[in-house]
């Protein structure tokens, strides 16, 4: 009888422990997820500042211009002639089609991705087939530990 109540209190102490460490290894996997979308977020925000501080357009960058159609147009946004990298971009839509990868110390390589489109007047989140003075600015971010690619967006106004 007493052999069956200590194999009965086994039993039950490993399911306890068992139950334990699956748990514990749950609120790990969170932590790893939470600490990398963290990362991910800071690399994307870090990112837009620098595309935000650019001028809003290659026609706005030493005179000013009245009327939307004087824009570049979406067909010809990425690097002009002559800028061959983020440090020689001048205005927004150069970082158009832009990647770049970040390494960080705890979760490695971050791949940053970069699209420019004209946003719609009264909807800017909405792709503009035609020049505005509204820029939307998507950053997408990739990473092993990231359950999905993360993408961050902004508003530019001119």
């Amino acid at each position: 009888m007493q052999q069956l109540l200590v194999i009965g209190a086994l039993i039950i102490l490993g399911s306890l422990i068992l139950t334990f460490n699956r748990s514990t290894q749950n609120v790990n996997t969170n932590n790893y997820f939470n600490t990398a979308l963290v990362d991910a977020t800071a690399s994307a925000q870090s990112l837009l500042e620098r595309i935000q501080s650019k001028a809003f357009d290659e026609k706005t960058i030493t005179s000013s211009v009245n009327t939307a159609s004087q824009l570049t147009s979406i067909s010809n946004f990425g690097p002009d002639a002559g800028e061959t990298g983020n440090l020689t971009y001048d205005d927004v839509d150069d970082y158009n089609r832009y990647a770049e990868v970040d390494s960080l110390q705890h979760f490695g390589a971050f791949s940053l991705s970069v699209a420019v489109n004209y946003g719609q007047k009264y909807s800017p989140e909405t792709v503009s087939s035609s020049q505005t003075f509204l820029k939307k600015v998507d950053v997408t971010v990739s990473n092993p530990n990231l359950t999905r690619p993360l993408t961050l967006s902004r508003i530019i106004s001119y």
